[in-house]
């Protein structure tokens, strides 16, 4: 599976189980998405948050949504600690 599909099912999945705050959406982060050697790792936020840095609109807790290279595990998932070095 190609990362653009992985990233589809990925917002379906977020789309389909989160309910947003009135008057917001939730967005996947692109720039913090990361492909693991099993998956993929796709970090979601508040669209609101991202537009205006307020931390009124920060998203807390969110763990990433994970998507396995063939499609079979989609679910949220802490990614290892090695695949994200701080």
């Amino acid at each position: 599976m190609e990362a653009r599909h992985a990233k589809e099912i990925a917002s379906r999945f977020v789309a389909e189980r989160f309910t947003p705050p009135d008057g917001d959406q939730l967005v996947l982060v692109d720039a913090a998405s990361k492909e693991a050697p099993e998956g993929w790792y796709f970090f979601f936020q508040s669209a609101k948050f991202l537009e205006s840095r307020d931390i009124n609109y920060f998203l807390v807790g969110n763990w990433p949504i994970y998507v396995s290279h063939d499609g079979s595990i989609v679910e949220q998932r802490r990614p290892p600690l090695s695949h994200f070095p701080v």
